[in-house]
């Protein structure tokens, strides 16, 4: 017998194709309207991140946790990551072997299959899967490369639901999508193989229905960003505002989508755009900016101060024309013997590395202030503020993307690597730029060698127009 009647089965998620349906409408009309952050918690097969790149988002903008290790495999394989990490042990199997994505998802498989093997169907299914192994282990392969393909370039943690929200909520640009357990320790017991498979488990609230979507809702019903939680209740107990229901899911439960924000979740399932909130009032630092003759030397004083999104999105308008913003977690200013130089935005991305969303400077007659602010983002030193004690073992590496006429950005020539290029029909090309992080460099030392590349393009662009 077949074990996956079709080679995207094992990443298909739970919901109807109705709901389905319905969430592509928000969820593209969302993304339409200027929410830039996707966010599913409870991540399992990655059903609502499969939905958010079918409805316009880009898999940078994605990021997604859980807490079992068969997500987290799925996780770690289609970001690239390694499986060392995750210390998954199995019995049958070795620890090399279970290195590979695809053996460590048949490896779960199989032990959760034999704990019920006393059962005719089971034991069948037992016997096909051994009997088959290559056979699974291949198939599985090629449903990973599948889902990498679409969903590759999205970030994946092994992270508590919790614990992922309180980084999120804050963000009005943010739309959370979570599906947690429909009825208690359900991860539990679903992915139970009574001790045979082990593996680095991060620490984790349990989530019982009959009290989680409660506090679940106490924390978000106030929150910036909008969210979306799937539930299965019985007729009137649903927790939130349900804008989607559909009956008979399960015995006497129907299935509800519920959210924080009744009228504006129903005008985007409706289609209708909405106009985001901006961060604030629009205001320049008390300083004032860098004059565009300025003389820059080795001694001049640099600094990168941390700042809301709403000062840096006034310099952005100031500078750039047409602007649309991107939206960054961490927003950075540079200053200039105190004067306001550029501005650039980073957020977590891919588990070994951090993005920069968007570089914007004052233009000066003679120096290249954005590539300042590349190879100042590039160090580690101050990568290194931004992350928590493990991330900063796992982060090495800087990336960025930028849609251009152009076949190639000169701004980061010398600097980042091209790794990706992409044909776009609007703008002409998407390209995607990676670098590693520098270490043992600070930003006096920067200085010196940005000011040092620049005399050098200066003096052969002198040359070339003798």
């Amino acid at each position: 017998m077949a074990f996956f009647m079709n080679p995207g089965e094992m990443f298909l998620g739970c919901l109807n194709g109705v709901e389905q349906k319905f969430l592509v409408k928000l969820i593209r009309t969302a993304q339409q309207s200027g929410y830039t952050r996707f966010v599913e918690p409870c991540a399992g097969t990655f059903a609502m991140a499969n939905l958010a790149v079918r409805s316009g988002f880009k898999p940078e903008q994605i990021e997604t946790s859980d807490v079992s290790m068969m997500t987290s495999v799925m996780g770690y394989a289609i970001t690239g990551q390694s499986l060392e990490p995750l210390e998954i042990h199995a019995q049958g199997f070795t620890d090399e072997e279970l290195l590979d994505p695809a053996t460590a998802l048949f490896a779960q498989i199989y032990l959760r299959t034999s704990k019920s093997a006393g059962n005719e169907y089971f034991h069948n299914m037992l016997v096909d899967l051994r009997t088959r192994k290559a056979e699974h282990i291949e198939s599985i392969r090629r449903q990973i490369e599948v889902t990498k393909n679409l969903l590759g370039g999205m970030s994946y943690r092994p992270l508590d639901m919790w614990d992922h929200l309180e980084e999120v909520l804050d963000d009005p640009h943010a739309l959370v999508v979570a599906n947690p357990p429909t009825y208690f320790a359900g991860y539990e017991k679903f992915y139970d193989t009574q001790g045979k498979m082990t593996w680095k488990e991060p620490p984790y609230k349990m989530f019982d229905p009959e009290t989680g979507h409660k506090d679940l809702f106490e924390k978000c019903m106030n929150a910036k960003a909008l969210v979306l939680c799937y539930q299965e209740k019985r007729s009137g107990e649903a927790v939130g505002f349900p804008i989607f229901a559909r009956s008979g899911t399960r015995a006497d439960l129907n299935s509800y989508i519920t959210t924080n924000r009744e009228d504006e979740a129903v005008a985007l399932a409706n289609g209708k755009k909405i106009k985001r909130p901006t961060e604030g009032k629009l205001e320049p630092l008390p300083c004032s900016m860098l004059p565009r003759d300025y003389e820059i030397t080795e001694k001049s004083e640099i600094k990168i101060i941390p700042v809301s999104g709403a000062v840096t999105q006034y310099y952005r308008m100031l500078w750039t024309h047409n602007f649309v913003g991107s939206q960054a977690t961490y927003n950075r200013v540079v200053l200039i013997d105190g004067y306001v130089a550029a501005v650039f935005g980073i957020s977590k991305m891919q588990a070994e590395s951090i993005f920069v969303w968007y570089v914007m400077k004052q233009p000066h007659k003679t120096y290249r202030l954005g590539r300042l602010c590349y190879m100042l983002a590039q160090n580690r030193g101050f990568v290194d503020t931004l992350l928590d004690d493990i991330e900063k073992e796992k982060v090495v590496k800087m990336r960025t993307a930028m849609l251009t006429k152009y076949a190639e950005n000169k701004e980061v020539r010398g600097i980042m690597k091209l790794v990706n290029r992409q044909e776009d029909k609007e703008h002409g090309y998407k390209l995607t730029y990676e670098a590693d992080l520098v270490e043992g460099r600070d930003e006096s030392a920067t200085l010196i060698e940005w000011l040092r590349r620049e005399k050098k393009w200066l003096e052969s662009r002198t040359q070339a127009t003798k």
